[in-house]
């Protein structure tokens, strides 16, 4: 979360257009909380940027739609597993284009380990096809420049 507020505050992603940043094996439940966190931060609090050298994120824009245009744009990926009880919300709060699927796989688990994480988010009632999908390999196929034209 630290760093994710240093890389957004200090303009990381806009220093650097054609980067694509992955967050991955911290799950994605910390995310709603920093978005939220960051808005109301910024409805109370301006920094101190003398330089100029901090992110502006415009008039009446708040922080959170900053990195939802970030994610929208491919740009912000946030690794998940199967059995993660704030993924719907994380979904609902960001989109569904941040979530990837992410089993750290020969590293920890085997394949019965992933294919029950796997079944965990098919099976999930609160997602639909298109988050799963999305979920499962759309936002990895993105990711990693797999998308097939």
């Amino acid at each position: 979360m630290i760093s994710f507020a240093g890389m957004v505050f200090n303009g990381v992603f806009d220093r650097f257009p054609n980067v694509r940043f992955g967050f991955l094996e911290g799950g994605v439940g910390w995310l709603p909380f920093v978005m939220e966190r960051f808005d109301r931060s910024s409805e109370t609090f301006s920094d101190y940027n003398p330089s100029g050298q901090l992110v502006d994120f415009g008039e009446g824009r708040k922080v959170s739609d900053y990195i939802r245009a970030h994610i929208k744009a491919g740009r912000i990926s946030v690794g998940c597993e199967g059995g993660e009880a704030t993924l719907p919300n994380v979904v609902k709060v960001a989109g569904r284009d941040v979530a990837l699927y992410s089993s750290d796989f020969p590293h920890e688990v085997n394949n019965e380990y992933c294919k029950e994480e796997i079944g965990e988010i098919i099976e999930h009632d609160e997602l639909s096809k298109e988050d799963k999908e999305a979920i499962l390999f759309r936002n990895a196929e993105r990711f990693y420049g797999l998308a097939r034209n």
